[in-house]
């Protein structure tokens, strides 16, 4: 029984030192936004930071987790999880999503996504740690996540809609490819932590960041 829990491993992350001053700049809704959303340009730092680790077996989890396909997740529970109903819908062309859907390049990727038996899981791709699965219908035009399976954190713990956004927000830039901005907890008020926080939760995969729901953004195009 206890060998379908998947063992939560840390992940001691070492950032490189930069001399230099980070620039981040506060755009509101507007022509210079592409968004309709209030965002925080954090690339000056999300984009040119890198991220490594001292401790050898993480190192080594994250190289064994890049032959993976993902197969070993099935029927792997989430410890003192929670769970939410939703219904966010994706474009598909109705195949079966089934194996690697993402998968991290480097370790300033901090995502790998699989799909197995209409279960997408979302993994931390230094450990393998399954964060999120989320239970999915495929017709032949979509997906629909319609249950996120999680365990709560300090943020999400007071805060569910961080679990949604941060599922959406996976599937859209991740899977599906997409520039988008990410929500952050609202607790964070000073930018470098809000840069900060965004890096070790997406690595490079994280641009804009907002206090905001990102389930309806939408995007303009010039």
């Amino acid at each position: 029984m206890f060998g379908l829990f998947k063992k939560k491993v840390k992940e001691p992350e070492t950032f490189q030192n930069h001399d230099q001053e980070y620039e981040f700049t506060w755009h509101e809704v507007g022509k210079d936004n592409p968004f309709n959303k209030q965002i925080l340009d954090i690339r000056s730092f999300t984009q040119h930071m890198l991220s490594f680790t001292k401790e050898k077996y993480v190192a080594e989890l994250f190289n064994k987790q890049r032959h993976s396909i993902g197969r070993e997740l099935i029927n792997t529970k989430i410890p003192k999880s929670k769970t939410i109903n939703v219904s966010l819908v994706y474009p598909h062309n109705g195949s079966k999503i089934e194996g690697a859907a993402y998968k991290a390049n480097c370790m300033e990727d901090k995502w790998d996504i699989y799909g197995w038996d209409n279960i997408i899981y979302l993994t931390r791709s230094w450990t393998g740690e399954v964060v999120y699965k989320a239970f999915i219908k495929v017709t032949d035009a979509s997906f629909e996540i319609q249950k996120i399976e999680y365990t709560p954190d300090v943020y999400s713990e007071n805060d569910q809609s961080l679990v949604v956004n941060d599922v959406h927000f996976l599937i859209k830039t991740l899977a599906l490819g997409a520039i988008y901005p990410h929500k952050v907890p609202t607790v964070l008020t000073n930018e470098k932590d809000i840069a900060i926080y965004s890096f070790n939760r997406f690595g490079h995969n994280c641009w804009y960041a907002t206090y905001y729901d990102i389930l309806d953004v939408a995007v303009k195009i010039s």
